[in-house]
């Protein structure tokens, strides 16, 4: 994966190189990503603290955002996918591709990564209002769809 995000990355630089709309796409791709593994970073460090009175409203947020995203996600992958049939741009439409929705490095794979662990939280968050001693009705009327895991 490393060596094919590595050619990806050179491949989409020697594009930018270039210059034009394709040289400023990959020049706002690579802004775009620094962006994303920033927000990430900070994320995935974060102190998250409930009690009794506050924890079904903040599993209830925190799950609703995971829906939003995988939403958008799913909408958004199926749209950002590049494909072209001629020799001279499959190369860059497969180095784009590698880079926004293909595998666990792409901008979809780390928003996925992101929707599992806000999952996971949601999770956590289900099992805190249990032991808070919170039914599994209000549990679930809570959580709304996803239910009780």
């Amino acid at each position: 994966m490393a060596e094919d995000n590595a050619a990806a990355g050179a491949l989409l630089g020697a594009v930018a190189g270039v210059g034009g709309a394709v040289g400023a796409a990959v020049g706002s791709l690579f802004a775009a990503e620094g962006a994303l593994g920033r927000m990430l970073a900070g994320a995935s460090g974060q102190k998250f603290e409930v009690d009794k009175g506050t924890v079904l409203q903040a599993g209830k947020v925190i799950s609703d955002q995971a829906t939003v995203l995988q939403d958008a996600l799913s909408h958004a992958g199926q749209r950002l996918e590049v494909v072209v049939d001629d020799d001279v741009n499959k190369p860059i439409a497969s180095a784009w591709n590698t880079r926004l929705v293909n595998g666990e490095s792409s901008y979809a794979g780390r928003i996925q990564q992101y929707i599992n662990s806000l999952d996971n939280l949601a999770g956590q968050l289900k099992e805190a209002a249990k032991q808070y001693g919170f039914t599994e009705d209000e549990v679930q009327a809570a959580f709304g769809d996803k239910g009780v895991q």
